[in-house]
């Protein structure tokens, strides 16, 4: 079904509408579980719950949907155990640090970055993917979509902070990587075993490293439990359908449609964290989506 680029087009903003919720999702439930900003390890260990959740949630996934036969004396295991370590060990651990030590909407400025960073990469290492006109266009527009969006929300947090701004920039940096990494190295793996594996081996990780850097126990309440089952549902739904999209589409052009995930963002910011709607937020929505637009017409020419 992802074949078809119209449908890969469709599963693409959804799984960044997915993607977009996590950073009020991962705030709201750092608040509900009343976790210090110190506690590197609580904020590691939650990562680490969330993700070997997200394991377990794909491995349905792929009793349910999956049509591939597995042949075990297939699995490229060190591509898998490689792709759990990078993608969801360190990147993660960038991520939810520095998302405790930065504002959310900042946080989504820097994360627009991780278009540009996939071009590059996909450039660099997949000699069929080119840049064109159209893309450089979209980039732009895209790009100056979601600055525009975000200017003037980024409260008191200015300046560069390592533990956040770095530390974003690094998971964005890590995750625009591993997207190429995917398409160039797991075109013969199975999507959902790939995905779920990834998740389980990068969470064991995280849990094993929250367990002991954790100053304290956490209390979980019922908010807090369903906050962390919908945070495991985005990872293995969102990163299911995107993985299943580069098996069939060039990096490259659809490295475009990360920039909806922090126009989403933005948007979910407004919804469930009380930001107010503004007119960049509006103007900024319409740019990119022109941009996606662009990048679309006339393809084939």
């Amino acid at each position: 079904m992802l074949k078809n680029k119209k449908n890969a087009i469709i599963f693409s903003i959804f799984a960044m509408l997915l993607w977009g919720s996590a950073i009020p999702t991962i705030k709201t439930t750092y608040a509900e579980l009343a976790i210090n900003p110190l506690d590197t390890g609580a904020k590691i260990l939650i990562a680490g719950m969330r993700f070997f959740m997200a394991g377990l949630i794909t491995f349905i996934y792929l009793g349910l949907f999956n049509k591939e036969k597995i042949k075990r004396n297939e699995i490229n295991w060190k591509f898998i155990i490689f792709i759990g370590i990078i993608q969801t060990f360190i990147q993660y651990i960038f991520y939810y640090i520095g998302l405790s030590h930065i504002a959310g909407v900042k946080s989504s400025i820097i994360q627009a970055s991780n278009s540009f960073i996939v071009v590059i990469f996909s450039l660099l290492l997949l000699p069929g993917d080119k840049i064109n006109k159209n893309m450089i266009i979209a980039l732009i527009l895209g790009t100056a979509g979601i600055i525009i969006t975000n200017m003037g929300k980024a409260g008191g947090d200015a300046g560069f902070k390592l533990t956040g701004d770095g530390f974003i920039l690094m998971s964005t940096t890590v995750n625009a990587l591993c997207t190429v990494l995917i398409r160039k190295y797991g075109q013969k793996e199975n999507s959902y075993f790939l995905m779920a594996m990834q998740f389980i081996i990068g969470a064991t990780l995280m849990i094993i490293t929250g367990l002991i850097l954790r100053d304290g126990n956490l209390h979980f309440n019922l908010k807090a439990i369903i906050l962390l089952l919908y945070a495991a549902f985005i990872s293995a739904t969102a990163f299911t359908i995107w993985t299943l999209v580069l098996k069939y589409h060039s990096a490259g052009e659809f490295g475009i449609y990360k920039l909806f995930v922090p126009l989403f963002g933005s948007i979910l910011s407004v919804l469930t964290l009380g930001e107010a709607f503004t007119t960049n937020l509006a103007i900024g929505m319409v740019l990119v989506l022109s941009g996606s637009l662009i990048l679309n017409l006339n393809k084939a020419s």
